[in-house]
């Protein structure tokens, strides 16, 4: 049986390998929206199995720590907070198939200009997702906190393009279609944005048991 301290190691590996697969889907999806890199949007359409068994590999690893080691303190909270993380990593990742799988049919619809605020939000998400992972690969709980202030800038942005949107329903010639699967995508990184602020909780937790996803996103900044 191996000891604690490999099963450990080999988690983080595997924890660390879902968040870069899940970052670079991210950016392919937002480099097929942005860029019309259709290359890229299917990319992340087909290529859904590897998240799913690493989904599968790392639920098995934090089970069998569970039940053979038994980890108490700082490695039982470890244990806890991989399995909330791979939760919202895989969710990220369907979320990014979501996303290219409606940029594919916008290729295919009528053009629509797409506002500089849509560059603005997927530039945020870009940021958010590498501080995301960057957090968790370094277990640095003050770059966490950041990221959870951060999801305030992707909430303003998603108003400002909800807004955006309710005036192009009202110009003739746009393909109702084509606004929709906009709409759709922005929902979709506000949604991505929020997971991302609950694997910084997670980290948070990780280092150092502190519960910070019902508190005012104020009481986390930290002090400067």
């Amino acid at each position: 049986m191996a000891s604690l301290s490999n099963e450990l190691m080999n988690l983080r590996r595997l924890l660390l390998t879902m968040a870069a697969e899940v970052e670079q889907r991210v950016n392919q999806a937002l480099d097929g929206l942005l860029k019309h890199d259709l290359r890229s949007a299917e990319a992340v359409r087909e290529g859904d199995d590897p998240i799913d068994q690493l989904d599968v590999d790392i639920e098995s690893e934090c089970a069998t720590i569970l039940a053979l080691h038994q980890p108490v303190a700082s490695d039982l909270r470890y244990v806890m907070a991989s399995l909330r993380i791979n939760a919202d990593l895989e969710k990220i990742a369907d979320l990014a198939r979501g996303i290219a799988k409606k940029v594919i049919k916008l290729e295919y619809l009528k053009p629509l200009e797409r506002p500089p605020v849509l560059q603005h939000i997927a530039g945020s998400l870009r940021s958010m997702v590498a501080d995301t992972m960057q957090a968790l690969a370094d277990g640095d709980k003050d770059l966490a906190l950041q990221v959870r202030g951060s999801d305030k800038n992707i909430d303003r942005q998603y108003k400002e393009l909800m807004t955006w949107a309710a005036q192009q329903m009202a110009v003739p010639g746009h393909d109702p279609k084509a606004l929709l699967d906009v709409i759709g995508i922005v929902r979709t990184i506000e949604r991505i944005a929020d997971l991302c602020a609950n694997i910084a909780e997670s980290v948070v937790f990780a280092a150092n048991g502190t519960i910070v996803r019902h508190q005012p996103v104020e009481q986390d900044e930290p002090r400067t």
